[in-house]
């Protein structure tokens, strides 16, 4: 088999620039027909038969089962015949002069696309400049206006009307041109081992999880805009302004997404988590549009408009930047380069997902039409109205569903980078067990960790802002972890650093934290012994079935690592298994502070208690496995001022006594958090 060896830019339907086009088949039909629905259904039979012809002329038989292949058929036939359904109820007749200049229209806005994008295979092929592409799309774009011009200037619309189609195709075609730089597969056949290379790909957790995401965007992205750009096309007068600010949250999503990936904060550099974020806006905007039904107006509908937008783009972008994250998966769960082949084969069930979607969007448009038969245009937008939230339904579900599969996605920010590096340490043939080991059980096998923390995430962070300070302070050597030192401040320290920490690292956990009965048992014996709200035993219900597993959850969430205080022989497996984190590239948080010191035996809520000294025996363990002296970094988390404060970093020195150094490292941490808790 041959691949096309370029490298691909995204998905083609992980873009959204077939909606647009969808928005200006509704707006024609309503200035011709007064029948929004009809431009739109014929829109999408025609763009759901170019996407499964598709899926033929690219991909052979080969590439999907034949399950597969006659589902995406069946879909095919029933988009065909809800759209001739549709048609059946309106009461535009198929001779109408009206009807057929609307078809000519959907046809150029169908076929555009498609003769922009073998213009560019073949420009590929024979390795065109950039210049020399650009001003041939320009051609094609500019050979279809006097097609579409003619047919409307020859229509009854009024030319002012028109000249806004005309122009309204022009932009719709601008649209189109992120999406035309995906790289098309042309791929003749598969072998028996790729075969089995795709079936060893759908066992890699990882992998799945993130074609789930992608499949469920791909079918919402069709459903959710379809029904809330068909609610925006019904007065004519909205769709111009919609189609603008459409235009305006594409393009500053798509930027400011990029933006974030680039910068150098870790919880905005993880694709999964913006994908998250975007998926939830996308909801709100869901949401919004139905909450909002009732009171029509036009800010309402361009706030729900602009939410979905924004969030598709968001979520869609963030996909397609992992797309050469999920090949280096690929590449480290099968032990080779698979080249184009999953890509491939996750583009045709896009396709299919995105038909699918389009399947679910025409059925709420018949039924739209089948109780508005015979309605007149001052009617038609109260009959909408009251069946678009049964229609938002749909998208509602699937996207809550792929919002889920997004939370669920096993891999981090900090997991990608750990990939990279370790492709690379094989490429020069040198070996990382313990990084190896810890990539295997995220990436292959079957894992839960991470999403309660983006969830936690996206909860807390939009209403509970922090100011990190003293980043300049923070100088990671790239092959060296580092560890940092916090003060406790009650269950403070902890929170505040897992939720707004830019850095990443595992925590070090007290091993009762990490046990719900231990848990339930020290709250409801401590902390609500003495309160007289509640009677005891619905105290402790509560405690022990939802607050405590609840807490646990979130402590296995963050990969902490148990401490055992009080147990030498175990808390020797606590160290090796912070050096064994260290290895594999984790930097660690340590919490030394010594409760048992305070008046009260408690952590103090400000200030810095006296610290336990073993926990620089870390440092010890790890240069004697490596080599390496890492640097402790400390850190105070100020609960009054909100602020996380990142000190001046000092470094273990193997040259010293052990026990002199044990000494020192505490003595200087120790002060200098003492003084970041006085700024």
């Amino acid at each position: 088999m041959s691949h096309t060896r370029k490298t691909q830019k995204g998905h083609e339907l992980m873009n959204i620039d077939s909606l647009y086009a969808f928005l200006y088949c509704t707006l024609a039909s309503n200035l011709l027909l007064s029948q929004p629905i009809m431009g739109g259904s014929l829109y999408l039979a025609g763009h759901a038969a170019v996407i499964f012809l598709h899926s033929r002329r690219h991909l052979k038989k080969e590439v999907i089962s034949s399950g597969l292949r006659r589902a995406g058929l069946l879909m095919v036939v029933f988009v065909a015949v809800l759209s001739l359904a549709i048609m059946a109820f309106s009461p535009v007749t198929i001779d109408s002069g009206d009807f057929w200049r609307l078809a000519g229209l959907v046809l150029c806005v169908v076929l555009r696309p498609e003769v922009m994008r073998y213009s560019l295979e073949r420009s590929a092929m024979e390795k065109r400049k950039t210049g020399s592409i650009l001003w041939r799309l320009m051609a094609i774009q500019l050979a279809f206006v006097p097609f579409i011009a003619l047919i409307l200037f020859l229509s009854p619309m009024e030319n002012s009307a028109a000249w806004a189609l005309l122009g309204g195709y022009v932009v719709s075609g601008l649209m189109e041109y992120p999406a035309l730089n995906n790289v098309r597969f042309s791929l003749r056949g598969y072998t028996d081992e790729e075969k089995e290379t795709l079936q060893q790909l759908s066992g890699v957790h990882a992998y799945r999880m993130y074609q789930n995401t992608a499949i469920g965007i791909a079918a919402a992205l069709q459903v959710t805009l379809v029904i809330v750009y068909t609610y925006l096309a019904v007065t004519a007068d909205q769709v111009i302004v919609s189609m603008a600010l459409a235009l305006l949250c594409t393009y500053a999503a798509y930027f400011a997404t990029d933006a974030l990936l680039k910068k150098r904060i870790r919880k905005t550099r993880d694709q999964s988590i913006l994908t998250c974020v975007g998926l939830a806006v996308w909801l709100g905007g869901l949401v919004h549009f139905i909450c909002n039904l009732d009171t029509p107006a036009l800010w309402k509908s361009a706030l729900s408009l602009a939410l979905c937008t924004i969030g598709a783009t968001v979520c869609t972008r963030a996909m397609s930047r992992m797309e050469r994250d999920m090949q280096r998966v690929a590449i480290f769960s099968l032990g080779r380069n698979p080249g184009s082949l999953p890509n491939a084969t996750l583009h045709v069930k896009l396709q299919f997902a995105a038909i699918l979607g389009q399947l679910l969007a025409l059925v709420g448009l018949l039924l739209i039409s089948v109780f508005t038969t015979g309605a007149y245009p001052d009617d038609f937008a109260a009959l909408f109205l009251s069946f678009s939230p049964l229609l938002t339904l749909p998208a509602v579900c699937l996207v809550t569903v792929a919002l889920i599969f997004a939370l669920l996605f096993p891999m981090t920010w900090e997991h990608m980078t750990k990939l990279r590096h370790y492709l690379e340490l094989q490429e020069k043939g040198e070996e990382n067990a313990p990084l190896k080991n810890q990539l295997e059980a995220v990436v292959i096998k079957k894992s839960l960790k991470h999403y309660g923390i983006k969830l936690i995430i996206l909860l807390i962070r939009p209403f509970y802002r922090h100011k990190i300070m003293g980043k300049e302070n923070v100088k990671l050597d790239k092959d060296i972890p580092c560890i940092f030192v916090s003060n406790h401040g009650e269950i403070y320290g902890p929170v505040v650093n897992v939720v707004f920490s830019p850095y990443s690292f595992r925590p070090w956990t007290t091993f009762e934290m990490l046990d719900a009965k231990i848990i339930a048992d020290r709250v409801c014996n401590g902390t609500l012994k003495d309160q007289k709200v509640l009677p005891e035993k619905v105290c402790y219900w509560l405690v022990d079935k939802i607050a405590a597993p609840f807490l646990a959850w979130i402590m296995r969430q963050a990969e902490s690592i148990p401490v055992y205080h009080d147990n030498p022989r175990k808390l020797m497996l606590t160290f090796r298994e912070t050096v064994a984190a260290m290895e594999a590239g984790d930097n660690i948080l340590i919490f030394p502070e010594n409760a048992a010191t305070s008046d009260d035996g408690k952590y103090q809520k400000e200030g810095v208690s006296e610290f336990f000294t073993g926990f620089t025996m870390t440092a010890q363990m790890y240069h004697s496995r490596t080599g390496k002296s890492c640097q402790f970094i400390p850190l105070y988390a100020n609960k009054e001022k909100r602020t996380i404060t990142f000190g001046t970093s000092t470094r273990y020195d193997p040259e010293n006594n052990p026990a002199d150094e044990k000494e020192r490292l505490c003595r200087v941490l120790r002060e200098e958090m003492i003084r970041l808790s006085q700024l």
